[in-house]
């Protein structure tokens, strides 16, 4: 963690524990991990009554404000809502840029799914501060969310239909549209994998690709990207998509699953046949 954040951190949580509407909070993400380098930023979850949530939330712009030297963006995710908010900050310390995020539970709404999400993994060795013993008492429950892993015949359906679609698209020379469809590709490639080797509880697909899917088959997903140039795409798409089937294969195996082949087959032949 940079120095000059730990310092606006420290100030935050002074300025916070005088605010009576606020209960407490805890760490989330690396920092509550135990993992955190100096590229991190925090992750701080507040915990606030339903009469207090939605004033309070309000303000924190003017907290970060007033703990930084200048705050550039205070950003709010599109999905809050009266029971969870998550709110991004920018932030100047002297010379530096810095990143800074704010996630506050309603206290009084805790079985949404968000706030289930958050409270994952948190123990009271991740409590900041607890005003009243609320926090403590909150994190006791055991709020959490099921393990989410991504349906690999939903997967390889998914791929090989948009994999047909690109052949229009190459013929239009439509290269938005292929951009837009490849990205398509790639994460069914990736929620293939996930179905196969996901172990972890939490992150995003970036991180537990990082940390779960081999390193070879990271190399498959890399095999996407490429210049903005059809015949580049194309060359890219025709690889891509046979290390699509190999994986596939193996994780059928894994997984004792039945799916067609011949469906990759045909798509293949037909997709070389139509490119030729």
């Amino acid at each position: 963690m940079h120095k000059d954040l730990e310092l606006t951190f420290e100030k935050v949580i002074e300025i916070l524990k005088e605010d009576e509407r606020c209960k407490g909070g805890w760490h989330y993400g690396s920092v509550g991990r135990g993992s955190e380098d100096i590229y991190s930023d925090y992750d701080l979850i507040l915990l606030v009554s339903d009469k207090d949530f939605e004033k309070f939330t309000t303000d924190l712009a003017k907290v970060i404000a007033k703990a930084s030297d200048e705050l550039l963006i205070f950003w709010g995710e599109d999905f809050n809502d009266v029971h969870y908010k998550n709110y991004c900050s920018l932030i100047r310390l002297g010379d530096n840029l810095h990143q800074f995020d704010f996630f506050i539970i309603n206290a009084d709404h805790p079985e949404e799914w968000m706030c289930r999400e958050h409270c994952k993994g948190c123990t009271n060795d991740n409590i900041i501060f607890d005003r009243t013993g609320e926090v403590a008492e909150f994190l006791a429950k055991g709020y959490t969310t099921d393990n989410y892993r991504p349906d690999p015949i939903r997967a390889m359906d998914t791929y090989w239909f948009h994999a047909n679609m690109l052949i229009k698209y190459f013929k239009r020379e439509d290269i938005f549209k292929l951009i837009k469809n490849i990205d398509i590709l790639f994460h069914s490639h990736v929620d293939l994998l996930l179905s196969q080797y996901d172990t972890l509880d939490w992150g995003s697909s970036e991180s537990k690709i990082k940390h779960c899917i081999p390193k070879e088959k990271q190399q498959h997903l890399k095999s996407y990207f490429t210049n903005a140039d059809c015949d580049d795409i194309e060359a890219t798409i025709k690889k891509s998509i046979i290390l699509f089937k190999k994986d596939a294969e193996e994780v059928c195996k894994a997984k004792g699953i039945d799916y067609p082949d011949t469906i990759a087959k045909q798509v293949i032949s037909f997709f070389n046949r139509q490119l030729s």
